[in-house]
Formats: C-alpha cells, sequence, structure tokens
C-alpha cells in the first residue's frame, strides 16, 4: 500500500506555481474536459476541496438525498459540478489561486486525521466497490487531484505531471479498476491478462481468472493476453478523454485479442 498523503504537497504546490503563470487568455483555454476551460477545472478543483471539507471534518450536509441508481447519482454530481463552476465563473483567478491553495492545504490536514483502515466516507466505485477504507480514497482523491491538474497542463503540453514521482503513483491507483473492468468476462480458470504502461512512469499489471473472480496475480507469469500503453495516452484512454477507436497508434495486443480488447473500457472516473 502506497501512502499517498505525502504526496498530495508536492502535487498542490506544482498546481500552485503552474496557476501564477497563466495569463488573461491562459484561463480561458479550451481542455479536453467537453465544455470547461481551465478557469472552470481549477474552480472545480476548489468545489471538491470545500465540498470533501464540509462533508467530511465539519459533518455538514447541505441536502440529505438518498439514490436509487448509479445513474441518479452521476447526474446529481454532474448538476452540482455545473453550478459551481458557472458561479465561479465571477471569480478572479488571483481569488482562485488564493482558495485553491488554502483549501487543498486544509483537506491534507483534513486526511491526516484520519484513521487509514476505518471506513471511509465513500465507496470507490469505479474499482467495483460498495464500501472502502480511508486509505484509499484518500488515494483516489490523490488520482482525481492529478487528473484534473494534467487536463489544464495537457491543454498547454506540459508535460511535467508525467514524471514518474507524480503519474506513477496515479497509475497505481487506478490500476485497482482493472480486475472490476474484467468481472463480466467470461474466461477459463487460470487466464490471465497484463497490461504494461510503456514509458518511465510505467510498469506491468496482470490479473487472472480464479474460481469466481479476476485477481491480480503478482507472480506476472508469461500471459494468455498482453496489452502495451503508451503512457503518454493512458490518463487519457481510462478518464474518457479519448476514444479506444482513435487512440489505435498508441497500443499493441499480443496474445489473445479478446481478452485485451476490454482493457480499453477501463474507467476509473465517476462517468
Amino acid at each position: 500500500m502506497i501512502d499517498f498523503l505525502p504526496l498530495f504537497q508536492p502535487l498542490n504546490q506544482a498546481l500552485i506555481d503552474f496557476l501564477k503563470q497563466l495569463n488573461e487568455k491562459d484561463w480561458q483555454r479550451a481542455t479536453v474536459c467537453k465544455d470547461w476551460t481551465v478557469k472552470d477545472i481549477a474552480a472545480h478543483l476548489l468545489d471538491t476541496s470545500i465540498r470533501r471539507l464540509s462533508l467530511g471534518r465539519d459533518e455538514y450536509q447541505h441536502l440529505q438525498q438518498e439514490f436509487s441508481t448509479y445513474e441518479e447519482l452521476l447526474a446529481h454530481i454532474n448538476n452540482i459540478n455545473k453550478e459551481w463552476v458557472a458561479a465561479s465563473k465571477r471569480l478572479s483567478p488571483n481569488i482562485l489561486i488564493e482558495l485553491i491553495s488554502k483549501y487543498q492545504d486544509d483537506l491534507i490536514a483534513y486526511f491526516e486525521t484520519l484513521d487509514p483502515f476505518d471506513m471511509a466516507l465513500f465507496p470507490v466505485t469505479w474499482a467495483g466497490k460498495s464500501h472502502s477504507e480511508n486509505w484509499f480514497d484518500i488515494a483516489r482523491e490523490y488520482s482525481e487531484r492529478w487528473l484534473h491538474q494534467q487536463q489544464i497542463r495537457f491543454a498547454f503540453n506540459n508535460q511535467e505531471l508525467l514524471e514518474p514521482k507524480f503519474y506513477s503513483p496515479y497509475l497505481e491507483i487506478i490500476m485497482e479498476a482493472l480486475p472490476y473492468t474484467y468481472q463480466k468476462i467470461n474466461a477459463e480458470i487460470g487466464k490471465s491478462v497484463a497490461v504494461e504502461i510503456v514509458g518511465p512512469a510505467g510498469k506491468r499489471w496482470t490479473i487472472k481468472k480464479d474460481k469466481r473472480f479476476w485477481v491480480f496475480d503478482e507472480a506476472h507469469k508469461q500471459a494468455d493476453a498482453l496489452i502495451y500503453i503508451d503512457q503518454q495516452i493512458a490518463w487519457l484512454l481510462f478518464s474518457k478523454g479519448i476514444h479506444a477507436e482513435e487512440a489505435g497508434q498508441f497500443y499493441q495486443i499480443h496474445g489473445e485479442r479478446h481478452l485485451a480488447l476490454p482493457v480499453l473500457k477501463m474507467l476509473t472516473v465517476m462517468a
């Protein structure tokens, strides 16, 4: 288990340093997030810190709502995201930077008070969990903050977050979605699938079929299906930033192709 808490401060500081360099036009630059500018994503990062502190640290919930389906929950989240981004258009970039800096630091301080093995406020649903321990939820938070900052940097072709110290932990946590991605894929017991992210930050992950589930296989024996994915495109592929059909030149499949193809549909965000 990676201790993600020490990773937040360098990631957060990298965000503040980058945002401080932007000019007025830069803040309005389009991003890979449909309909969201650089400023919109920055505002969303502020929102996630404040919402999390309100719900977790302060135990405050504006509305008590229950959702009967995942689709209802997703629609609710998308709606409140949209509302916040719209309201934040009134804020200056300087105000945004000041607030992001304060509340992302407050969020780290809150996370540091949590027992890593207690039940988290939210499950990591994209990994197939109905309940999660705090360490996993905190790791998921790192993955989301990495992703949104990378979406901002991608608009400027900035590669800093693809350095192993930032990107490798992100890849480690999102690959927790791999067994869940295969939960409905039928295969003989013992069949295995390997995913190798190619680049300085990458490595190989292998899952195998046991009697009931797909599970990680640390032995990394020769897999029945192996897919290589360029690290430049992996984060986009697994966050709906690019369709598999558009990414053909960035991956290669060896072995049983039908077993490898589900990897391209793995999703590591709520979407």
